[in-house]
């Protein structure tokens, strides 16, 4: 039996019913949404500062790549999970003389990790650790997505593990908790004692963040780790910045840049 006449699996029927993969900005709804899927430890919902809504992400290695984008000035738009019309995945099989992707004799439908808005372009990520590239299915199924964006005029480009440098893996760890939506909300803190912390950090510009950050708590008395807290929500908040290509742990206060304008939470964006 030719694949065009297997059915597509019901689950994906109905994510096709929820015009899941649709709209676009605040309006995208991602195809898969990771309450569906066997927890890998790794999922996670991120709110963007770039789109303002919630992202679904399947892996670590998703949130990399996704925080990357995220923190992008050239980026407009983040659509992750972003599925491929079937009947296009169909058409694009029978060309390569390869099999649809399909689970239990029912066809599935072919999503990409991440289609990406920028100033100048559109270009589409299949985010992969470079194990999974020895896999055969695999490739096929890149090798649909690759024929997909070249059909539609989207640059498409592959990132693995090797695109995140050792001080960013560290700082996205660092900072994580303050990111993730379901975790996040734990965590009581506010413009206002960013706008603190500015303050009371500005006057050593030399020190590095941590020591002071420590050293801040002994002198207003506060419990041990209170500032350094603070320092991080600003961090995953975009308040305050700094090159994640260097360990928060080596950032001095003159390597960071304070993008509050206010105690309100105003960001100054830089374009």
């Amino acid at each position: 039996m030719s694949d065009s006449k297997l059915p597509l699996n019901k689950k994906d029927q109905q994510r096709l019913k929820e015009k899941r993969g649709s709209g676009t900005g605040m309006d995208y709804n991602p195809f898969i949404h990771i309450q569906e899927l066997s927890s890998s430890g790794e999922s996670i919902r991120v709110k963007s500062a770039t789109v303002g809504r919630l992202h679904h992400l399947i892996s670590g290695i998703e949130f990399s790549a996704f925080l990357l984008f995220d923190w992008s000035n050239d980026v407009l738009d983040i659509r992750e999970q972003y599925p491929i019309p079937l009947q296009d995945s169909l058409a694009i099989c029978r060309q390569l003389g390869i099999r649809h992707p399909q689970v239990k004799g029912e066809l599935t439908i072919v999503t990409t990790d991440f289609l990406i808005n920028k100033k100048d372009n559109v270009a589409a990520f299949a985010v992969k650790q470079t194990t999974e590239l020895n896999n055969l299915r695999t490739l096929e199924k890149l090798q649909i997505e690759k024929t997909f964006c070249e059909y539609n005029h989207i640059e498409w480009k592959m990132f693995t593990e090797k695109e995140i440098s050792p001080g960013f893996k560290e700082n996205l760890k660092w900072i994580k908790p303050f990111l993730d939506a379901d975790t996040a909300s734990l965590y009581n803190i506010s413009p206002q004692d960013v706008y603190t912390l500015i303050n009371r950090i500005s006057v050593a510009p030399n020190n590095l963040v941590t020591r002071l950050c420590a050293q801040l708590d002994d002198n207003y008395q506060l419990p041990p780790s209170y500032h350094i807290e603070v320092f991080r929500f600003a961090i995953a908040n975009k308040y305050i910045s700094s090159s994640f290509e260097i360990p928060f742990h080596n950032w001095s206060v003159n390597d960071l840049t304070m993008n509050i304008s206010s105690a309100s939470g105003e960001i100054n964006h830089v374009s």
